[in-house]
């Protein structure tokens, strides 16, 4: 008798075991699976004008520091645990501004820079202190649209897209089961036919699929 309530003991033990190691690998698989979000914050940017050298003048640059307006955006993308601690995943957003336009005079003509759209595709990578929150860092490609126009002479040209890398770094934390809230600070580095240089902070929610975690 007393062998078998060893075995029995052992079995409960070994089943608590792996009751309490499953309920762990299900809180720290929170931020596993596929989100989806939406976000609104303010972006600033700077456009560059820049004139190739002739016979009657030097070359020359200029730049503007002083256009910034409304952000408000999607995402969506799926990550997941590789360790007790750490992240990974991918994600892609869009964001529409509003009337986000940058404007320097130069050799005494006025150019406007002004972001349209854009679309960007990210990776994140990340740790979590603890198994509410995330502090993780992302790189990836993004393409604005921008319209230049040279406002002597009417000249308006079409909206370009250009692709150029970014960067960032953010924070999430859960305040439900499956919502959290995140901020983003996001730089768009300004890259061949690109003359816009842009800072991005946002604010948002996410709802995370995944039904790990309590």
């Amino acid at each position: 008798m007393t062998g078998k309530v060893k075995e029995m003991v052992s079995a409960l033990f070994v089943a608590v075991a792996i009751l309490a190691a499953d309920s762990v690998r299900a809180e720290e698989s929170r931020f596993s699976g596929f989100h989806l979000g939406a976000f609104a914050g303010v972006a600033l940017i700077d456009s560059t004008v820049e004139f190739p050298a002739t016979a009657t003048h030097p070359s020359a640059k200029f730049v503007d520091q002083g256009g910034d307006g409304p952000i408000f955006g999607i995402r969506g993308g799926w990550g997941v645990m590789i360790g007790e601690q750490t992240y990974a995943g991918v994600e892609s957003e869009f964001l529409v501004p509003y009337n986000v336009t940058s404007r320097l005079m130069a050799l005494g003509v006025e150019y406007r820079a002004r972001l349209r759209n854009e679309f960007g595709l990210y990776g994140r990578i990340g740790i979590t202190p603890d198994r509410a929150s995330l502090l993780y860092l992302r790189a990836g490609l993004t393409i604005p649209r921008q319209n230049f126009e040279v406002v002597q002479g009417g000249n308006a040209p079409g909206a370009d897209w250009t692709l150029v890398p970014a960067i960032g770094l953010g924070a999430e934390g859960f305040v439900s089961r499956n919502l959290a809230l995140r901020l983003d600070a996001t730089y768009s580095v300004p890259s061949g036919a690109n003359k816009m240089e842009s800072w991005r902070v946002t604010a948002g929610v996410v709802w995370h699929f995944s039904t790990g975690g309590r």
